[in-house]
């Protein structure tokens, strides 16, 4: 884009200031100088430039030359004034472009240091006028030149315009897949926490939220139950109807299990046809009322698979926090025993632990 401006702006300034000097009496060494500063010299910089190791740098660095060659050029026609003028606007419109209003005065500063080596080394002297041909080249060239640098910004405006929306596009999109993964780690997580056949949850997760909830009901002071259930005879089914009936049986008794829960509840397949639940909340004798409606809507269904119509039953232990037991092993374990108790009972029944305990 700099090479593009000054180029412009040199020819430009080429022309005005040859059609000034034509009318004075300047010999063809001028012209020659002419020519190389505004016309050559322009590329020989984009050249340097183009190979620095910082190019940044050293087009500010070029843009200083340009203000100081365009002083030397002001001082020695004798500071005309449409040539001063644009040659002023042109640097400091430039440096202010790249550095804001800083660089505004830097570029004035370099075309004054050029003004006044070349009046140290030439004299003074001042000769503002410049003739009308002169004059209307200046004036189209200042024309032309802010024209120039106004399609540049709106180019810019344009580009950034663009590169904003193209952002807001990658930031919709990068959002859209972060969600899609957020959504993905949370199946990946809940599948991770339910048995793939039942669809409840499995054993690791009973473990975890029970230890939390017992944290929970000790800082409450509310009690909490744990029922464990097993199906009389699972085996015996298995061997007799299949292991695909078997499955279905294990999740006819899940459907039952999740379907009579509670929101605060937690249903889990602990292990084969072994099944755990965790009531928050709930004290021994309720425990044991809804695990009887789970044992007699389960008595009550019937599966059916092939030719065949399988009905089955299940035991139940129960034990409740803090009567059975202050920690998670303690709990299971109570629970297991009134399990095992029921099983020795004759099966299809529901035992608390202390009952079991009391029998023992």
């Amino acid at each position: 884009m700099n090479r593009r401006n000054r180029s412009l702006c040199g020819l430009l300034l080429a022309v005005t200031i040859g059609a000034h000097i034509s009318t004075l009496d300047y010999g063809p060494f001028t012209w020659i100088l002419l020519a190389l500063q505004f016309i050559a010299y322009p590329q020989l910089i984009y050249w340097r430039a183009l190979r620095a190791r910082d190019q940044r740098r050293a087009e500010m660095n070029n843009l200083l030359l340009d203000g100081l060659f365009f002083g030397i050029w002001s001082a020695a026609l004798g500071f005309p004034v449409w040539i001063t003028f644009i040659s002023l606007v042109t640097v400091t419109v430039n440096m202010t472009v790249f550095r804001g209003r800083s660089g505004f005065f830097q570029g004035l500063s370099s075309m004054l240091a050029g003004s006044l080596l070349a009046v140290a080394i030439g004299g003074w002297h001042f000769s503002p006028a410049t003739g009308w041909p002169a004059t209307l080249l200046a004036i189209l060239a200042v024309f032309l030149y802010i024209l120039v640098v106004a399609e540049n910004g709106y180019a810019r405006a344009v580009k950034l315009h663009e590169t904003r929306k193209q952002l807001r596009v990658s930031e919709q999109a990068l959002k859209r897949q972060l969600d899609e993964i957020g959504v993905l780690q949370a199946q990946l997580r809940e599948q991770a926490n339910r048995d793939p056949l039942t669809g409840l949850y499995n054993r690791r997760y009973f473990d975890a939220t029970l230890e939390r909830e017992l944290v929970r009901c000790t800082r409450e002071q509310q009690p909490l139950s744990v029922v464990m259930i097993d199906i009389d005879h699972f085996k015996h089914l298995n061997d007799n109807y299949g292991h695909p009936a078997g499955d279905a049986v294990l999740k006819m008794l899940a459907s039952i299990l999740e379907g009579q829960a509670r929101a605060s509840d937690v249903a889990c397949r602990y292990g084969g046809e072994e099944f755990m639940l965790l009531l928050p909340g709930v004290p021994a004798a309720i425990a044991q009322q809804r695990a009887e409606q789970w044992r007699e809507a389960f008595a009550a269904s019937v599966v059916s698979y092939d030719t065949a119509q399988i009905r089955s039953t299940l035991s139940a232990g129960i034990a409740t926090f803090p009567t059975h037991g202050a920690v998670a092993e303690e709990l299971i374990r109570c629970a297991d025993m009134a399990l095992y108790r029921a099983k020795t009972n004759g099966r299809n029944c529901v035992v608390v632990a202390a009952e079991a305990v009391a029998l023992a």
